[in-house]
C-alpha cells in the first residue's frame, strides 16, 4: 500500500490508512502500532507526527521504553534532529536511559496516551531534571490530559474525518 499525499489534509487520511495497516496491540504501557508489519507505514506515521511537532522546536522525545515505541520514538526524533531518551519503570521507579541535558525542549511521546500514571510519571520525571514539556504528542487522540497547559499533539482525532473504529474504538460509535 502506498502512503503518499498530495497535500496537509490527505497526510492525515494518509496516517489513518497507514494505522489501519499497523493495527494497535494492548502493551503495559497503553496501546502501541504494530510496528513490525510494516517498515513503510511505521515511517510515514512517524514522519506525520514529527511534522506536527515541528512548530514546538523539540530537542529531546521521550517515551516508554517498548519495542513499537522506540521504533516510532526513533523515526520521530531522526526526523526532528532530536535526542532520543526512553522511559523504564521497575516496581515503580522511574528511569531514563540517559540524562536530558538542561534546556532541553522535550516532546513526550505514545501511541496513544490512556494510562493517566505513565503520562503524570513521565511529565514529573520531566520536571524533576528541570526540563521545559514543549508538547505531549500521540498518532491517536488520547483521552488522558496532562495536568497544566501542556500542549497536545495527535495526528488522529477520536472523532470526526479521521477517527476509523478499527483503529480507534470509541471513535464513530454513534449514528449518523
Amino acid at each position: 500500500m502506498s502512503h503518499n499525499s498530495s497535500g496537509p489534509n490527505t497526510a492525515y487520511a494518509g496516517v489513518a490508512d497507514a494505522v489501519r495497516e499497523l493495527g494497535t496491540a494492548p502493551d503495559t504501557h497503553g496501546p502501541t502500532l504494530n510496528t513490525a508489519v510494516s517498515s513503510e507505514a511505521v515511517e510515514f506515521i512517524g514522519r506525520s507526527l514529527a511534522e506536527a511537532l515541528r512548530p514546538h522546536d523539540a530537542t529531546t522525545v521521550v517515551f516508554w521504553n517498548t519495542s513499537d515505541e522506540a521504533v516510532l520514538g526513533h523515526v520521530v526524533a531522526r526526523e526532528l534532529g532530536a535526542a532520543v531518551v526512553r522511559a523504564d519503570e521497575v516496581e515503580g521507579v522511574v528511569a531514563l536511559s540517559a540524562d536530558i541535558p538542561a534546556g532541553a525542549r522535550v516532546a513526550l511521546l505514545a501511541t496513544a496516551w490512556t494510562n493517566p500514571m505513565r503520562l503524570q510519571a513521565l511529565v514529573t520525571m520531566a520536571r524533576l531534571v528541570r526540563v521545559e514539556i514543549v508538547a505531549v504528542a500521540s498518532v491517536l487522540a488520547s483521552p488522558e490530559r496532562p495536568e497544566g497547559d501542556l500542549p497536545l499533539v495527535a495526528l488522529l482525532a477520536a472523532d470526526g474525518p479521521t477517527a476509523d473504529p478499527a483503529v480507534h474504538p470509541e471513535a464513530g460509535s454513534g449514528g449518523a
